[in-house]
């Protein structure tokens, strides 16, 4: 650990302790020992109230609302969203992405924004924030849905009073199914990406397919989105993107996160946005070229 890096752990519980030594131990064996410490930690966690427990993980709150730029941008359509963030992959040694590709993985959003900020100062406070989320999501499902359905309620009303509308996207940098949430609030509009097949929409949840690689069995997933009637979101190089939004049956996901307001077009188009390793996503062609679209979009209508 550099200096920062000391003083900074000087301040953290326990469990954030463990997720920053998870984060920075390099020997496989040692990570595997961290989480069976993580594991047993969980296990006997007791859960009274939501303030006791955020105290106890050192945390400011388990899901934000507009807590991204790109969701943030909902306000101009009068939205409060709602935004849980763990940590993406792997990368907290349970996978919550189960579906994603080498290419999606190595380019993840999960190190954009102002965690790329962060890793570039040196810093891993939203990564072990994000680890001690996720493990508690893993380890302890009954805490975390009990704490989000606090968090929901409590967004809500607080968007009601400013006038606006709510939504909430529990699957920020992760893709889980949270289907006893999705029921218990029938009222709110629950809304993911997903590139799991197998999950299904509810008349309070929108999903739009993600596109993750163009090999055969992926293509059927997305041939099978689009005969459900979802949209497909592909990530294009930067250079690439005003085009790419004029393609037939194409439109921009850019403008704002809220997809169950889109009305048009079966292939959304993202911007690839600066992460931590960019240039590997390009090279597995998880981040695509305008040329690169075309053909997978040719793959689906074949």
């Amino acid at each position: 650990m550099n200096s920062t890096q000391k003083k900074t752990a000087a301040k953290l519980t326990f469990i954030k302790q463990l997720a920053l030594d998870y984060l920075t131990e390099e020997t496989p064996v040692k990570k595997f020992g961290i989480l069976l410490k993580v594991e047993t930690y969980f296990k006997a966690l007791e859960y009274k109230t939501r303030g006791k427990l955020l105290k106890e993980l050192g945390l400011s709150y388990f899901a934000g609302v507009n807590s991204s730029q790109k969701v943030e941008k909902g306000k101009k359509e009068n939205f409060d969203t709602l935004v849980l963030y763990l940590s993406a992959g792997k990368n907290a040694g349970k996978d919550v992405c189960g579906y994603a590709s080498t290419g999606c993985r190595l380019a993840c959003l999960v190190g954009s924004g102002r965690n790329l900020i962060q890793h570039r100062a040196g810093q891993h406070i939203i990564d072990v924030s994000r680890i001690v989320k996720t493990w508690l999501t893993v380890y302890r499902k009954d805490v975390a849905i009990e704490v989000l359905e606090h968090e929901i309620k409590s967004a809500e009303k607080s968007a009601i009073r400013k006038g606006r509308k709510f939504s909430c996207r529990l699957n920020g940098t992760s893709d889980l199914p949270f289907y006893e949430i999705y029921n218990a609030f029938p009222n709110i509009q629950f809304y993911d990406y997903t590139k799991d097949p197998n999950r299904i929409p509810l008349s309070n949840y929108h999903l739009t397919f993600s596109y993750s690689q163009a090999n055969q069995a992926r293509v059927k997933h997305y041939k099978q989105a689009v005969a459900r009637g979802q949209s497909i979101a592909f990530p294009i190089r930067a250079d690439d993107f005003a085009q790419a939004c004029k393609l037939v049956d194409c439109f921009s996901m850019d403008e704002t996160d809220l997809r169950f307001l889109d009305s048009a077009g079966k292939y959304g188009i993202l911007k690839a946005k600066e992460t931590l390793n960019t240039e590997k996503g390009v090279k597995e062609k998880f981040i695509l070229s305008i040329e690169e679209l075309k053909q997978i979009i040719e793959l689906i209508e074949a």
